[in-house]
Formats: C-alpha cells, structure tokens, sequence
C-alpha cells in the first residue's frame, strides 16, 4: 500500500459551454466532477498501474463530504480523511469552443494547528501497521499551520524505514530539513521560486539537483512542460526528453510523473528506465482529460518514446 497525501484538496469541476464572450449568459452543455488535489491524482494514477493506493487529505463541509463519496464511489479509493472545520475549496474549469479553459479556484481553506496534528497523527499510525511501502506528498500548503508538515510526514516515513517521494513547492519546500525524501520533484518555475530568481537555466538546476543529491535525495527531477527533463539519480545527471505528442490536457501530467517515479522505483528500475517510465506516464495523462486517468498500455508505449541521455 502507498499512502499519497493531499493538503490542499479540491473538488473539480469542468463545465463545458458553447462559444461565449464575456457578459454572456452562458448555459452548460456538460459538467464534470473529480477530486482533485496533487496526491489524490497521484493515488489514482497509481492505482491505474497496478498499485493500491490510499488518498491521505485534509476535507471539510458539504463539499468534503462530496469529495469523499467520490473518491470511493469513482475512484475505488479508500481515502484516510482528517476533518476540517472550513469547507473543502472547489475549482471551477470553463471549457468552451473556440477558447482556452480558463480555471477560477476558491481561497485556500484555513487549516487549524488541531486539525493538522490529526492528519500527522493518522499518517503516523497508518505508517505503524508495517505495510506501506512509500509515502507521497504532494501539492501546496493551504495554511501556514500546515507548512511543517511534509518535513515531520517525512522524518516519520524515515523512522519507519519508508521511502518517501515529494512533489511541493513555497514554504512547504523551503521548510524541509534534517530528514530529506527519496525522491523530489519540481518544475522550472518552482524551482525558480525556491532559489529566488526570475528564472533557472540549466546550470542552476543541474546545481539544485547536486545539493539535493548530498543532502540523500536519491532521485530529483526537474520538468519543464513539454520541454526535457533535468534529473540526478543516485548522484548522477541525466537528460530526459519526452515525444511530441498533441496534448489533451496536461494538467496533472507532474502527479502522473511522481505515480511513474514511485512504481519505477519500487520495481527496481535502473536510472534510465525509471525515467522513461515516469515521463511516459506524464505524457500518457497529457493524453486524456481527467488527471490520473492513465492507462498502463499507454504508460508503456508513450515510455519507449522518451530519450534519455
């Protein structure tokens, strides 16, 4: 079992419309719900490679109520759920003809110091009963109770002799010490943010890459969209390019990656074969609309494609 945590959950929502302009009053064609949130996409796209997974994530109100019965009713997921007084967010995609998706989030909810002691709480006993694998940590942090988290969940996996796999960004990342994961995960321009600079070239990254790997981060990668990949396994740098594909949606193609990375990683893949199969799963959720929505077949086609040198 991998445990995939979520501290800033949503609930998706994708209207689709006919050709519009601002001012209209547009009635929808279509409306599509999923739970979304980093590690929920994470667990989903695990569970479609053959893993199970268990969505760990924070979920308040009506609509936290929602997302649970989703995750199980459509996802087949047996989510760990810590309460929270303060309603689960929603984001609202707008998918119409002829224009881009455009997406309208709600306010982060307000985490209380309580309410993230029981989430570290339930991760700490779910770690104790000896059969999880790896731990994922995923996504930005809602609070600022909620910052210190992913660096405690870690040294708890690290007690426990299990490894631990981070895709975060901000004051979560930049929280991270003593124990450092696995495996990190980032895109350019998070990687920007945590080095404080505009932008990154690819000396900065591959020097981002080297401190990670001396402070016992066995995998670290660095995306960048369609773009090649920058990556250090085990100490040594390597360069993943993807194919060029025509994409659907590649929102949640980086949850897809980290899925890859940790499958890869649990089966014993070599350096370049892990890499090939974490961005083929990328690129393979590029492929479809929902996040998470990954087909092993594909996984597999779209992962002899990639070029690793």
């Amino acid at each position: 079992m991998i445990l995939c945590v979520t501290l800033n959950p949503c609930l998706d929502k994708t209207l689709t419309v006919p050709s519009w302009k601002p001012g209209d009053n547009v009635r929808g064609l279509a409306m599509r719900e999923v739970v979304g949130g980093k590690g929920n996409n994470v667990a989903r796209a695990l569970m479609r490679l053959g893993r199970p997974a268990r969505p760990v994530t924070f979920l308040g109100g009506p609509i936290g109520q929602h997302c649970e019965a989703l995750l199980r009713s459509d996802d087949g997921l047996d989510p760990i759920v810590a309460p929270t007084a303060a309603s689960t967010r929603v984001i609202l995609t707008v998918r119409g003809e002829g224009t881009e998706p455009t997406a309208f989030f709600d306010p982060d909810p307000l985490i209380t110091p309580d309410e993230a002691d029981d989430l570290l709480r339930r991760v700490r006993e779910a770690l104790a009963s000896g059969d999880i694998e790896a731990l994922t940590l995923s996504g930005s942090s809602p609070s600022s109770h909620t910052h210190e988290l992913y660096s405690e969940l870690i040294a708890v996996a690290r007690s426990r002799r299990v490894p631990s796999f981070l895709d975060t960004y901000g004051p979560p990342l930049d929280a991270i010490w003593g124990f450092w994961p696995d495996a990190i995960t980032l895109n350019r321009r998070e990687a920007a943010l945590h080095l404080g600079k505009p932008d990154v070239t690819d000396d900065d990254v591959n020097s981002l890459l080297a401190r990670w790997s001396t402070r016992g981060v066995r995998v670290g990668v660095v995306t960048d969209g369609p773009g090649a990949v920058l990556a250090s396994v085990d100490g040594r740098p390597y360069r993943a390019t993807p194919p060029t594909i025509e994409a659907v949606n590649p929102i949640g193609s980086g949850d897809c990656l980290l899925a890859g990375l940790v499958d890869a990683r649990l089966n014993g893949f070599g350096p370049e074969a892990l890499l090939k199969h974490a961005l083929g799963a990328a690129v393979a959720n590029a492929l479809t609309w929902d996040a998470g929505a990954i087909d092993a077949q594909t996984v597999a086609t779209q992962s002899d494609r990639v070029k690793v040198a």
